[in-house]
């Protein structure tokens, strides 16, 4: 049986992963919860692998999620028939084929998640508000990278990013309506680089 702290604990972890798509690190685990110290946070997660509510596992986590939870957060279906190429421009001929592609393969793999996009500040490379992009969670990203962008440890926003030669940061639209944003280097956090995006109709 959970202590009201392991509980919730255990219920910033599982909102942090829904909402995110990824689990959160003991630091962030720390911030949600009011907690100072990394080691406390450690000790409340060991308690929860105890009690299967979680996974052990090595890095800076220390912990994995369950099965059970990544069940309830479905990713991409798997296993779609491959049944041939279109044109985009002059037609060409449709061939049925036999092959399949796995969306699971294109899109998931270590460290990447799914973001909802809001707005439309990307849309003159066909994002748009409602899709969803693919990221690969990384701290580091070269010109020209669509890259999730933390500004001021406040705000995260998806842009291309540019480092300009005094130093400074640019965060670049893909909306000709709008201008680009430039922050001083150390107010900008790269998270993640898109790389790759799926819409319903």
């Amino acid at each position: 049986m959970l202590t009201r702290r392991q509980q919730q604990i255990w219920d910033i972890i599982q909102n942090l992963y829904a909402r995110n798509g990824y689990a959160p690190t003991l630091d962030e685990i720390a911030v949600a919860s009011g907690i100072n110290t990394r080691s406390t946070v450690h000790q409340h997660v060991q308690a929860l692998i105890r009690e299967g509510r979680l996974q052990p596992a090595a890095g800076k986590r220390a912990y994995r999620m369950p099965e059970s939870a990544a069940a309830r957060h479905p990713q991409l279906v798997l296993g779609l028939p491959l049944a041939g190429r279109i044109a985009a421009g002059k037609p060409i001929e449709a061939i049925a084929g036999k092959d399949e592609i796995n969306p699971s393969d294109m899109f998931s793999g270590n460290g990447r998640y799914a973001l909802e996009v809001r707005g439309d500040s990307m849309i003159n490379i066909g994002v748009m508000d409602g899709d969803f992009v693919v990221i690969q969670q990384q701290d580091s990203a070269r010109n020209g990278d669509i890259v999730v962008a933390l500004v001021d440890r406040e705000e995260a926003t998806l842009k291309r990013i540019y480092r300009l030669p005094d130093g400074r940061i640019e965060l670049r639209p893909e909306n000709s309506a709008m201008q680009p944003m430039v922050y001083p280097a150390d107010s900008v956090q790269v998270q993640g680089k898109m790389v790759g995006l799926f819409r319903s109709y």
